[in-house]
């Protein structure tokens, strides 16, 4: 029986952290929209759409990892990676459709367009508690794995998680602030509500948008100065990279001392070695340029 690939069982070890996570999601969801609907309270409401985003981001990405794991094809010679980060790009349009809903049910709120009469109660505040609690376990536990799979998009969907908190945070205190008399805040903070979520929607366009471009993910100074550290080398240019960090393509044409074809295939591998150990896994292509080779 063959041995799963490299990417095969990076894949699994992320749908493996997504559906662990659409599970608690789901169960947030469903605590949120019935506390804030027996409340009638739009912050709790809003909260409550804004983490079934959650659990729509974790079933997008499950399919979006199996995608993105797929070995290179006579199609995508550089593999599929950049799949991952797509999936990541529509997790944020989704959180700026929610934003856009969310402002505008603050805004009808706010002008006095909707009721705003709140039923609060203590299962009200158990419901946002126990949904705080469980989003710091979520934020916790996928930022921990994002960072040791190097996840794309579950760095994008602990963001998004961590945007839950602060709002759910939000939300509490103005639940508690009505109980004690003040009151038409629930629309201002649905409006700061929908603020945190295009935040949140910034912050990973921030990063999924110059990898779709195929911008540099190093400096081309920085990869100069390991390759001209290296015996043999007499200078480099045209350096080109594309990808992200451990998943990078690297190109460039070096010219190295006169020597035999072997010795340059040995300083051009040993080129390599330094790249990946200062760098992490990439793919290095090297064009050598004529020398007098023995």
């Amino acid at each position: 029986m063959q041995e799963p690939s490299q990417e095969q069982r990076y894949g699994r070890r992320v749908r493996r952290v997504l559906l662990i996570t659409l599970g608690l999601n789901l169960a947030v969801v469903a605590v949120k929209l019935a506390a804030g609907l027996a409340a009638q309270a739009l912050s709790v409401i809003s909260d409550g759409l804004h983490s079934s985003v959650d659990g729509l981001n974790n079933v997008a990405g499950l399919i979006v990892v199996r995608i993105a794991t797929a070995a290179p094809d006579d199609e995508h010679h550089y593999g599929h990676h950049k799949y991952e980060y797509l999936g990541a790009f529509v997790i944020a349009g989704l959180l700026l459709v929610t934003a856009f809903e969310v402002a505008m049910a603050a805004a009808k709120r706010i002008l006095g367009w909707t009721s705003s009469d709140l039923e609060v109660t203590g299962v009200t505040f158990a419901a946002v508690i126990v949904s705080v609690v469980v989003n710091v376990f979520v934020w916790w536990y996928e930022r921990k794995r994002a960072r040791e799979l190097g996840s794309s998009i579950l760095l994008a969907d602990s963001n998004h998680t961590l945007s839950d908190i602060f709002v759910s945070l939000s939300i509490l205190a103005g639940l508690f602030l009505f109980r004690f008399g003040v009151v038409n805040l629930d629309g201002l903070i649905a409006l700061g509500v929908s603020l945190v979520i295009a935040y949140a929607a910034w912050r990973i366009l921030s990063t999924t948008i110059p990898v779709l471009v195929d911008s540099s993910p190093f400096p081309r100074h920085y990869i100069a100065e390991i390759v001209r550290s290296t015996p043999g080398v007499e200078s480099v240019h045209d350096i080109m990279s594309r990808g992200v960090p451990g998943k990078a393509f690297i190109t460039m044409h070096l010219a190295v001392t006169p020597m035999n074809t072997s010795d340059a295939h040995a300083v051009t591998e040993e080129v390599e070695r330094r790249l990946e150990e200062k760098l992490g896994e990439c793919q290095v292509t090297i064009h050598i340029e004529p020398r007098d080779f023995q």
